[in-house]
Order: structure tokens, then C-alpha cells, then sequence
């Protein structure tokens, strides 16, 4: 049964080697939550898969990953560009101060002005990376307040974007992020 809760943490690059090994492009920095858990599903194609992964590594900016029923170069490069994910629930617990990405949907996100700018209603990730290799991260802010295109129309209106970075995200807390960002940014 394909769990409810999935989260998609990584994109399979293609092959690592001749005998099945797999290159993932983890979403995350760390890719911490693809290195300790074990059961992974694969999203591309026609339903998510459950993967048991044998042995799983961390190579510069990406992940490498062994699992079963995929044996040779032409296996993985098979499944290049399909989704990895993990259920929610089988992610490890978060070490104090430190929150998973997903957990931020739905928190009110506030300014340094005290201006309600909306909620995070989604996450996006971008073709660009850093000089570490993450690819840049937006927090989607549907809005309360009059931003974007369409004032009269408020249900329509274009989400802000934030980028995910100490620069602008001051603080997240239980059910907030506090941000250096004006709503008409």
C-alpha cells in the first residue's frame, strides 16, 4: 500500500557505475533523511514503487543508492529523472532548532514590520545551486496581503516567493516564519 504521507526528497540522475548503483540529486543540503532511511519509493512512470534499498552513500553533492531489482548501468539510467521519496513518518526525528521543510506548509509568515504576508502553501526548488551544489530553495507565500498582479481579484493573486536562505528567513517557529521581505518585493 502506497503510504498517504509520501515526501519527494531527490531526483534520480542516472547511473553510478556499471552494477546498478544509482545517482540521486537530493532536494535538501544534507540529504540526511535519504541516508538513514531504508525504504524509499520511486515516483516516475505509473505508481510510486517501494525501493529497498541496500547500501546507500553520500558522493560530493549527491547520493548514491544500491537496491534491489536494479543490477546493471542500464537499470539506473532507466530511471533517470523520476522522483525519490520517503514517508513522512519514517523520517528520523529533528534535532532541536532544526525543522524538515515540509513541517513549515501552512505557518503564517510574518515581516519585520509585523505584516502578515500570508502562509507557505508549497516549496519550490530550482535548476540553479549554490557553490555546494543545493539547488536554491523558494518558500510559496499565498498572501493576505495585495501582492501580485491582481488586486481586485485576491484568490488570484501570485504567490510570493522567498528564497530559503539566513539572509531572508529571521526565524521558524511553532507555527510562524519571520522573514526580512516587504509584500510587494
Amino acid at each position: 500500500m502506497i503510504p498517504g504521507d509520501l515526501i519527494e526528497l531527490g531526483l534520480v540522475a542516472g547511473a553510478y557505475g556499471l552494477r546498478g548503483w544509482v545517482r540521486v540529486s537530493p532536494f535538501a543540503a544534507d540529504g540526511s533523511v535519504l541516508q538513514s532511511v531504508r525504504s524509499w519509493w520511486l515516483i516516475g512512470g505509473s505508481e510510486p514503487r517501494q525501493l529497498a534499498v541496500q547500501d546507500v552513500k553520500r558522493h560530493a553533492q549527491s547520493i548514491i543508492a544500491k537496491w534491489k531489482e536494479c543490477d546493471s548501468k542500464e537499470d539506473a539510467d532507466a530511471l533517470k529523472g523520476a522522483k525519490v521519496a520517503v514517508a513522512r513518518s519514517q523520517f528520523p526525528p529533528a534535532r532541536d532548532g532544526e525543522h524538515y521543510l515540509n513541517d513549515v506548509i501552512g505557518h503564517r509568515v510574518i515581516n519585520r514590520q509585523g505584516v502578515e504576508l500570508g502562509t507557505v502553501s508549497g516549496l519550490r526548488s530550482g535548476n540553479s545551486r549554490d557553490r555546494d551544489g543545493v539547488a536554491t530553495q523558494w518558500l510559496e507565500v499565498k498572501g493576505s496581503v495585495g501582492h501580485g498582479s491582481n488586486k481586485k481579484r485576491p484568490d488570484r493573486r501570485a504567490p510570493l516567493l522567498i528564497p530559503l536562505v539566513e539572509q531572508y528567513v529571521d526565524a521558524i517557529e511553532a507555527d510562524s516564519i519571520r522573514v526580512d521581505w516587504e509584500a510587494n518585493w
